[in-house]
């Protein structure tokens, strides 16, 4: 702990805890962030009271800040989304996922989007792969229904045989950059779009969208999710804009692109997340991790999928509409979990132990306010 008398630390811990919004360290530090510019002397001292929990030991990272009002009303929101579990329920009914993903050199992805969505709540998950990849991940688990037809000149058969019985689709965990894939997917695309399937595209999936965003333009029920250099490179494609890659997202360039791509929903990720739809832009600096190992954001599309599913059809879903909640849900309880995982395994952190947070997370967010 820095050298400091007890009443100076005190002020500087109520300072970051009463905040309204708490804007990230790199904010304060860039000043690149819309939000959380009360003043060089708050900023100083947001920084030196937590930036020493990045390079020490992880157990100083374990104070909560409290909740913004805004952060308690979207919780809520989240929260009236979340299906009621009860015995009458039949198999299905919380969701049936499908991920889009996983080549001979990639096959973690598509396993860890299976089983965070598993894990968030869903069903049923479904893993659409190429050949050689479909032994790999049908080892790591027997709960995932893994087709490896893919890149099998029978495969869209088999696709169009499982699309209309589906509630939700991620498209890119693992998927690779193989050109011969582009008409493949571009297809699906469109007929996920006829059938009106909500969908997420992440990691290999952005990058084939890059080749052609028409393919997704204007279609409300996709959520796109890039990291800072994705952006970057989707902000060069479609708004002709040469942007650096940034962990501070600034909010009118997601809700730039957000427009420009027809009001679909940006959940650009970083130190914190912003999400926007064009017409509503909304913030998520809870938690996070210093440590970014492989396979978060893969969590975070899986995860995604499932809150987009509820979302879609809970019977009402005002403000700032579903896809924002779900984007948001998603994004609260992935960054959580990576905080309570940095907080108990500090750099030995990986994505397994992340995935193993998330039902002490949910429940402690989503399902009961006296859960510690």
């Amino acid at each position: 702990m820095p050298n400091t008398s007890t009443s100076q630390f005190i002020r500087r811990v109520l300072q970051r805890s009463c905040s309204e919004e708490i804007p990230c360290e790199m904010c304060n530090i860039s000043s690149t962030s819309s939000r959380g510019t009360s003043g060089s002397k708050r900023s100083e001292d947001q920084f030196s009271t937590t930036s020493s929990s990045a390079t020490n030991s992880p157990r100083r990272t374990t104070r909560r800040p409290m909740t913004s009002a805004r952060e308690s009303l979207l919780m809520q929101k989240v929260k009236s989304i979340v299906p009621k579990l009860s015995t009458t329920m039949k198999k299905g009914e919380c969701g049936r996922i499908a991920i889009f993903g996983g080549c001979i050199m990639y096959s973690g992805a598509p396993y860890f989007a299976a089983i965070a969505a598993l894990k968030t709540g869903a069903d049923l998950v479904h893993v659409f792969c190429e050949k050689e990849a479909g032994s790999v991940i049908k080892s790591y688990s027997p709960e995932m229904i893994v087709h490896p037809v893919l890149d099998q000149e029978y495969g869209m058969e088999e696709i169009d045989a499982w699309l209309p019985r589906l509630d939700c689709i991620v498209m890119g965990p693992g998927l690779g950059r193989n050109q011969s894939m582009l008409g493949r997917i571009s297809l699906i695309l469109e007929k996920v779009k006829m059938l009106n399937i909500p969908i997420v595209i992440d990691s290999d999936g952005l990058w084939h969208l890059m080749t052609s965003p028409n393919i997704i333009k204007g279609y409300t029920r996709a959520v796109i999710t890039p990291n800072a250099v994705e952006f970057s490179r989707l902000a060069k494609v479609i708004l002709n804009k040469e942007v650096s890659p940034s962990v501070c997202p600034d909010h009118k360039l997601v809700g730039d692109l957000a427009r420009a791509l027809g009001n679909l929903t940006v959940i650009h990720k970083g130190a914190h997340d912003v999400i926007s739809d064009g017409k509503s832009t909304e913030d998520c600096h809870a938690g996070g991790s210093p440590r970014r190992c492989g396979g978060q954001g893969d969590i975070l599309a899986g995860s995604l999928a499932t809150f987009l599913n509820w979302a879609y059809t809970a019977h009402s879903c005002d403000d700032p509409g579903p896809a924002v909640i779900a984007s948001w849900g998603a994004c609260r309880l992935s960054r959580g979990c990576a905080l309570q995982t940095y907080n108990q395994e500090g750099r030995a952190g990986t994505a397994i132990d992340i995935i193993s947070q998330i039902h002490a997370e949910f429940l402690r967010i989503y399902e009961s306010e006296t859960f510690i």
